[in-house]
């Protein structure tokens, strides 16, 4: 039988994998196998950004009912194993090395993300989950997930621009590729959008015979609790007050996707209701969104020290903020958090593919100093080069670059305050090195 290690090994050299044939190899695959995904009742769902935390918020509400719930997420932050779910738990290293055998004996020519949906998909029929939660790789249209018939719900978390190489230049052009997870005679949710992107769901939606309904944010943010990693919402029509596990700014809108998607669910005579989405709420974790971490740091080395005076204490945020819609949110969180105006080091790191003038140009007013890395990735972008960007749009800005992240963040921990974002494979490696598991 294949190891974790040997499946984990194959997959990542299938990362960079081009695929030539649209979804048909996947079908190929998910037939030789039975066609788990067909019995699958799933709930559906891209955006831009959101989209991990509506999926958790959907999948903690459905556990908080009894259901038995899968969760299929990416990327992962610190094993593969997280992208696959089952009633809140992470898939054993085992079980997901003998599923990733059976799944490449049926499916040898597959990529990285299609052998891990099929993987999912398999795991999920098996153990007759009562509601699978499925997060879109990139896009909708063509993306692996959407050999899924008819889900319960297509969500739309967002729009905006990432991998226009894949989805477009236009807000049409990607609103368009979002919606193409919208299914014959199917609900689909989305939160206000811009007029084009608004446009192009509306219109497929029409063609499809699909509900759709965009949803304006029922809740306000009346509390935050920084230290904890939580805020309190407050539901603007009924007055009444929810904690929620996950801060930013943004969790109004993803918090009202799942509010109401659970009162339509209800409807269709799902045993879920708007109580269980207010448990889903209070219990939910979720790393790598605006989570604050106090760590206390060797000043000379990167061992993590366990103890220590909380004056030698730095206050790491982690986020996976990747894209400009994700650093505008990062950046109205931060300036209603308490280390807005103060002195802050930024750790970051990007992938050579994002628009990385544009997120820095957002974070640029935010900090005094920013540490350049590189994320473990063979796509990073060159530290040294977004070094020399961010200095050309704030030449008073104090510039490091450390390639080694371990470093980057001793260095970071001289200062009170220390953001690490960009990627979410910096996000993990932060999060290991940290000593957090992001539980």
């Amino acid at each position: 039988m294949i190891s974790f290690e040997e499946a984990e090994k194959i997959l990542i050299s299938r990362q960079d994998f081009v695929k030539k044939d649209g979804l048909g190899r996947v079908h190929a695959c998910l037939e030789k196998l039975g066609d788990p995904h067909l019995r699958l009742k799933t709930v559906h769902i891209t955006g831009t950004n959101g989209k991990g935390s509506v999926c958790a918020l959907f999948e903690a509400a459905a556990r908080a009912a009894g259901l038995k719930t899968g969760l299929f997420i990416s990327p992962h932050l610190l094993s593969m194993t997280e992208r696959i779910r089952f009633g809140g738990e992470n898939i054993g290293e085992e079980a997901f090395a003998a599923l990733f055998e059976e799944v490449f004996k049926a499916g040898p020519d597959l990529s990285f993300f299609e052998l891990l949906t099929c993987m999912a998909f398999l795991f999920f029929e098996r153990r007759k989950t009562d509601l699978a939660v499925i997060e879109v790789g990139i896009g909708g249209r063509f993306d692996t997930t959407n050999v899924l018939p008819r889900p319960e719900l297509s969500v739309i978390t967002s729009i905006d621009y990432d991998h226009k190489k894949f989805l477009g230049n236009t807000l049409a052009e990607i609103a368009s590729q979002k919606a193409g997870i919208i299914k014959p005679g199917g609900v689909c949710l989305a939160p206000i959008l811009p007029p084009e992107a608004r446009a192009e769901i509306s219109k497929e939606a029409a063609e499809k015979g699909a509900q759709c309904h965009f949803l304006a944010p029922v809740f306000e943010i009346t509390d935050r609790d920084w230290e904890n990693n939580r805020i309190v919402l407050r539901h603007k029509k009924n007055g009444e007050s929810y904690p929620f596990g996950i801060l930013g700014e943004k969790q109004v809108s993803n918090a009202t996707l799942v509010w109401e998607g659970v009162e339509i669910m209800r409807g269709m005579g799902w045993p879920i209701s708007r109580a269980h989405a207010a448990a889903g709420f209070a219990s939910v974790s979720w790393p790598a969104r605006f989570q604050c971490l106090p760590r206390t740091l060797a000043a000379d080395s990167t061992e993590k020290v366990r103890g220590g005076g909380a004056r030698d204490k730095t206050i790491f945020i982690i986020d996976g903020a990747h894209n400009e819609e994700a650093a505008r949110a990062f950046a109205a969180t931060w300036k209603t958090s308490p280390f807005a105006g103060k002195p802050a080091v930024f750790v970051v790191g990007m992938l050579q593919d994002k628009e990385r003038r544009g997120i820095l140009k957002l974070l640029a007013p935010l900090a005094g100093k920013f540490i350049f890395t590189k994320p473990d990735s063979s796509r990073a972008a060159d530290p040294c080069a977004l070094a020399d960007e961010l200095s050309a749009i704030k030449p008073e800005a104090e510039v490091e670059v450390q390639e080694d992240i371990r470093a980057a963040l001793s260095a970071a921990a001289r200062s009170g305050t220390a953001a690490v974002l960009g990627s979410f494979y910096l996000a993990g490696s932060a999060l290991e090195i940290l000593g957090d598991q992001g539980k």
